[in-house]
């Protein structure tokens, strides 16, 4: 069976195109699944910014497509305009049919439905699967659910402005891509997704398409440790991962930290994938009149699989404060560590950590609420840690490697069958 991945990595290609940069991701781990089975060739086509022809690495076919983008300033300034100005998207279509006349795929697997992959839809007959990750459509709708819009503006640095890199630039291209989604997703046949929020938008926004579960597997070192604590440590250590999207919530952490603070609570919070000198950092902090150090906060910037494991590994508490999410794969590595969680109750967070069992949910933005439930986590630690022991054993079960493999392969069983009836 010929398979065709769309993706917006390149998967294992990230070991040979950017060894030293860890980016290779959980598709990566995925990918690495789906080759051992031998009914399958699989071939993967991405977008990359720079000219490599097609290769073959691994036992896997690769397709990179030139994006044409680099990280002079200059040029970035640029494409910014074009994008506000230009759809691009009919010249690269144009290219990702090229690529399925040269694979002739049986299934062609498009995974997210944030990228402009899904627009072939309308130039082949063979059979599309999209995977879902985010959904940009309610995500438009809590883009500044965090942050008003009118703070944002006050509070962004002139630069960005001037740059066309503000907010509300930002906002502008987001609404543009939920448009495309939407034309997307409209005509989907097959839709995998794994969260009760992901399966209910997609019968509405695909609503002539069937849904299929299909989990994710997590980064190889997540299920090699365990967070095995006796007891917390006196200066209660909290953790979170973040990227730099506006409504990852930075600024409930640092309401969150300064109610702690206030409350005369011994503790740290390490933020990781954030720095002070960012534009989101700075801006949360301009806003609300704070310090992240005066408040406990680090932010450390970004760090590969392995310092992230051993992070985890010695902070007593995951916090997790976005205000919206499908999944949040920070989330699963760590219930996959076995760690005492809280979590905001957004999205589809709830189909993946079960209150009072797997740890806690509080409501999305609300800092007190938050601080709360991270005093009544520190102040019991035995119920702390049976909700990360009981976290641990649903997450081996659901991100099993060979178990989401299987997931996977029968979607396209059913589907290859399906389409040649």
């Amino acid at each position: 069976m010929k398979i065709l991945w769309f993706t917006i990595t390149p998967c294992g290609a990230a070991n040979k195109l950017s060894p030293d940069l860890c980016v290779a991701g959980w598709l990566a781990a995925l990918e690495q699944q789906i080759k051992l089975n031998k009914s399958i060739d699989l071939s993967v086509c991405f977008y990359h910014n720079g000219e490599v022809s097609p290769f073959e690495y691994d036992f896997v076919k690769y397709y990179p497509i030139n994006k044409g983008l680099n990280n002079n300033k200059l040029n970035k300034f640029i494409n910014r305009i074009n994008l506000y100005k230009t759809n691009f998207d009919t010249s690269y279509i144009s290219k990702l049919v090229e690529i399925i006349k040269v694979v002739k795929p049986d299934i062609i697997h498009i995974h997210g439905s944030e990228e402009n992959f899904g627009l072939v839809h309308d130039h082949t007959s063979i059979p599309i699967i999209i995977s879902i990750q985010g959904l940009l459509n309610p995500y438009c709708e809590k883009f500044f659910s965090g942050i008003p819009l009118s703070i944002a503006l006050k509070n962004e640095r002139f630069i960005s402005k001037l740059l066309m890199d503000s907010l509300r630039n930002h906002y502008f291209l987001f609404s543009k891509w939920a448009k495309r989604e939407t034309e997307i997703l409209k005509n989907a046949k097959f839709i995998i997704g794994r969260t009760n929020w992901d399966r209910r938008i997609t019968r509405i926004l695909a609503p002539k398409s069937k849904y299929f579960v299909g989990n994710e597997i997590m980064r190889n070192a997540f299920y090699t440790k365990e967070w095995n604590k006796s007891s917390f440590n006196k200066k209660i250590q909290i953790v979170t991962t973040m990227s730099g999207g506006f409504c990852k919530g930075l600024e409930s952490v640092l309401k969150t930290a300064s109610l702690l603070t206030d409350h005369c609570f011994d503790f740290e919070w390490i933020v990781i994938g954030q720095l002070d000198s960012d534009n989101y950092p700075n801006m949360v902090k301009r806003w609300l009149k704070k310090e992240y150090r005066e408040n406990s906060i680090v932010l450390c910037g970004i760090k590969n699989e392995s310092e992230v494991v051993n992070i985890l590994c010695k902070s007593d508490i995951y916090c997790q404060v976005s205000h919206v999410e499908n999944s949040p794969n920070s989330v699963c590595e760590a219930m996959l560590l076995g760690m005492p969680i809280v979590a905001t109750l957004a999205g589809g967070t709830d189909s993946i950590l079960e209150n009072f069992k797997e740890g806690l949910l509080v409501q999305e933005g609300d800092s007190f609420s938050l601080a709360g439930t991270i005093l009544e986590l520190a102040n019991d630690f035995l119920k702390s840690k049976q909700y990360g022991i009981n976290a641990r054993q649903t997450a081996l079960v659901r991100h099993d490697p060979q178990r989401v493999a299987t997931e996977i392969m029968d979607v396209y069983k059913e589907i290859y069958s399906w389409a040649n009836k």
